[in-house]
């Protein structure tokens, strides 16, 4: 019995480090859990938060972005507004000049004086012919179309006949006076003017652009 006792004794002293030891390596264990744990959700809270910095940084850059070309677009509506307005001014100017030059042709077209102390006296007629309104409008239209005349009784196959016809009807008075010479002058004049506000708008518009 003396010698089971001492026995039984270091078994029980074995028994109790051993539970001891695995008590201390379960503690390590959590404590180490605990602290992998603690990491990790640290580590998590950090990339959810630098997370939600770049969608913070990404929304307000979009929100700039966007203000930035809507205040451009803006911008450009109001200058093409301006431009169109300026554009329609031009062509109420251009109609006002038109429409007081046409006042004018009567008088500038019926008498005429031989000096300064003569009386006015009619106008002599000015005879304009076919071949040059012809001209004319050829050069207005930028065509050299002959004009159409009348074939009287020409017959099929006859083009020579024609062409002669076409040649000579040149030499015919065409009744266009002066006051519908310079009527017609003053309509081209305007569209003249006009395409030139527009081309002179256009190319502003696209300089304010930065096109060249």
């Amino acid at each position: 019995m003396s010698l089971i006792k001492p026995a039984l004794i270091w078994l029980v002293v074995i028994a109790v480090s051993v539970g001891g030891l695995m008590l201390n390596h379960r503690d390590g264990y959590d404590q180490g859990f605990a602290a992998a744990k603690a990491e990790g959700d640290e580590a998590l809270a950090k990339r959810d938060s630098e997370h939600e910095r770049e969608k913070r940084l990404l929304a307000e850059g979009a929100a700039v972005a966007l203000k930035a070309a809507t205040d451009e677009l803006l911008a450009e509506q109001a200058r093409g507004h301006q431009l169109a307005a300026d554009l329609g001014a031009k062509k109420d100017e251009l109609r006002a000049v038109t429409d007081k030059l046409t006042g004018e042709i009567q008088h500038v077209t019926t008498l005429y004086r031989r000096s300064l102390e003569t009386q006015p006296e009619p106008l002599p007629p000015a005879a304009f012919t076919v071949g040059f309104v012809r001209v004319w409008n050829s050069a207005l239209f930028g065509t050299t179309a002959a004009i159409a005349v009348p074939s009287s009784g020409t017959s099929p196959g006859r083009a020579d006949a024609a062409s002669t016809r076409a040649g000579a009807a040149d030499y015919l008075i065409a009744g266009v006076t002066r006051a519908d010479l310079l009527a017609n002058h003053l309509r081209n004049s305007e569209g003249y003017a006009t395409c030139r506000a527009q081309l002179n708008k256009l190319i502003e518009w696209n300089t304010s652009n930065g096109r060249k």
